[in-house]
């Protein structure tokens, strides 16, 4: 029997899974749609949510002002960057379109973005293509897979307002090669956005490396945090070109009845009303990553997606949809006389979770490689091989 590499010993595969009620009695297998919570961070969660029922909201965040500042240290800390260019927002997306329309875009500008580009993002090019007259670049896949990034350079002018990309598509299981596009941007002077929602906490991030002017991600996803919460790091050369779409009394002071004046850091950007809960919540994920090892983890994350791509090749009728790059722990695949939706929903009925990746999700690259549909798999390092081989064969005995 084939058997996986590990960067965890037993006992730490024990500890996890001993710490992650959602493992007990379900192979959990959509961890780039949404993880499991460890157990601290539902007790934090369990905690904070009853000392708001005890003294009410407002004074549930007096008390507990040190750790909710603390945790935009832990954001600098993880993902290598400063704790003022980071905020909490409602979600990825929120912190992303937050972003992204605060740029000032004018008419004849353009955006260059790539082939595996994310559906919540498109549309906003789209739409600020509609409304303001800019133009949209996509750089085409290297014929070994990844961003052709000579293509990418020459998409990049004078007009070019942003370099918008995922640094992991959600359909496909390629690693975009962020650190080039950084250089790029950077030697052609050019903001650069990038949308690691399916990175962080599932490979290293280092804000430092990448070069990045602005990120985000979500908690619920590879870094185990609540639903409901996510993370916006916009550095002080972005937030300088930038005028903030939306201002908040924690966006802004109401300086005179005329006039008002804008935050420095980039909490301008974050919104006064928030759930403290899911910060917290989140604060507790992230300080668990950290004391856990983030290259422990996601050496671990790695070798179980390793194990998946060897084996699924050997289940009769699965037909594998990566491209031949893709090495993430983001796994699609299809099966011979059964639609995704039928898969998916018969898995769910032996307590097996995956998901359905569909072309308007990601449509460019999946309509260029003829794909409408495909289950999507996706262990993280608390998966088990015993967990994989179960999915394997209820797969195959489809």
């Amino acid at each position: 029997m084939t058997t996986i590499g590990s960067s965890f010993s037993d006992k730490d595969l024990s500890r996890v899974r001993e710490q992650t009620p959602g493992v007990s009695g379900r192979i959990h297998l959509d961890n780039c749609g949404s993880a499991l919570m460890a157990q601290p961070v539902i007790d934090e969660i369990s905690a904070v949510f009853q000392r708001e029922i005890a003294v009410g909201g407002y004074v549930a965040q007096e008390q507990q002002a040190d750790k909710l500042s603390s945790s935009y240290n832990l954001l600098a800390e993880l993902f290598d960057g400063h704790a003022d260019d980071f905020a909490f927002v409602g979600s990825a997306v929120d912190g992303w379109t937050k972003a992204f329309y605060s740029v000032p875009f004018e008419p004849g500008d353009n955006i260059v973005t790539a082939y595996n580009e994310y559906c919540s993002n498109y549309v906003a090019y789209l739409q600020v293509a509609k409304l303001r007259g800019v133009e949209i670049r996509v750089a085409r896949q290297a014929d070994a897979g990844g961003i052709d990034l000579n293509h990418l350079n020459e998409l990049v002018d004078s007009r070019t307002r942003l370099i918008s990309i995922s640094h992991m598509p959600s359909s496909s299981g390629e690693i975009n090669q962020v650190q080039d596009v950084g250089l790029i941007a950077r030697e052609k002077g050019v903001l650069y956005q990038l949308d690691a929602c399916q990175s962080a906490g599932h490979i290293p991030v280092s804000i430092a490396d990448i070069g990045c002017d602005i990120m985000t991600g979500t908690s619920r996803k590879f870094l185990r945090g609540p639903r409901g919460i996510g993370f916006l790091y916009v550095n002080e050369k972005a937030r300088s070109l930038m005028e903030p779409v939306v201002l908040t009394n924690q966006s802004a002071e109401w300086s005179a009845q005329d006039a008002y004046s804008l935050r420095q850091d980039t909490k301008v950007f974050e919104a006064w009303e928030r759930s403290v809960t899911n910060q917290l919540g989140f604060a507790v994920a992230i300080q668990y990553l950290l004391d856990l090892g983030v290259e422990k983890a996601t050496n671990q994350i790695a070798n179980n997606a390793t194990y998946l791509r060897k084996q699924l090749p050997n289940v009769k009728g699965v037909r594998v949809e990566c491209p031949p790059n893709a090495v993430s722990a983001i796994i699609t695949l299809n099966k011979d006389g059964l639609t995704p939706s039928d898969i998916k929903s018969r898995l769910e009925k032996q307590a097996i979770g995956v998901q359905v990746a569909s072309v308007v999700h990601t449509r460019l690259d999946l309509e260029a490689r003829g794909i409408e549909s495909a289950v999507r798999v996706s262990p993280h390092y608390y998966t088990s091989q015993s967990d994989m081989d179960g999915f394997l064969n209820a797969l195959e005995a489809l």
